[in-house]
């Protein structure tokens, strides 16, 4: 485990560009109360971990398939099925965050090969609707996390 949390760093360090900052999923600073849901915080850091390894891959060059970040998706969805169960001891925030993320994983379905080129395409309606699905998923995510 140790060994594939430095590999992991040294990947996101390898992928990074000295010009562009890579947005990550961040916790909210603890407060005096602990988790709501303690038993899904390390999933739901896990998929927060690959979620922003999948940012610094959308660079505009195609990737390899086996890096493809739609391959994250499935797991984003099955966290989030996760925490919806318990969804009753989140705040309004969390529960709208979740609601959000699953229209978000709604709007990226059709961005397969967006993802595949590296979060570009010829077609311009495409890059804007997938980059703003991302992004939007990205920050549901972030909420949804943080909220947990």
């Amino acid at each position: 485990m140790r060994y594939s949390a430095i590999v992991l760093a040294l990947l996101l360090a390898g992928c990074g560009s000295p010009t562009t900052s890579v947005p990550t999923i961040t916790p909210v600073p603890p407060s005096s109360s602990a988790s709501v849901l303690p038993e899904l915080q390390p999933r739901l850091d896990a998929i927060g971990t690959l979620l922003t390894a999948c940012v610094a891959r959308l660079r505009g060059e195609p990737v390899d398939p086996a890096d493809n970040c739609v391959h994250v998706l499935p797991d984003v969805a099955g966290v989030l099925d996760e925490v919806e169960k318990q969804a009753a001891k989140l705040p309004p925030s969390g529960q709208a965050a979740i609601a959000d993320a699953r229209r978000r994983l709604t709007e990226i379905a059709p961005c397969e090969p967006w993802f595949a080129a590296g979060g570009v395409s010829a077609d311009r309606q495409l890059d804007d609707r997938c980059d703003k699905a991302w992004d939007g998923l990205f920050r549901s995510y972030n909420a949804v996390r943080n909220a947990a």
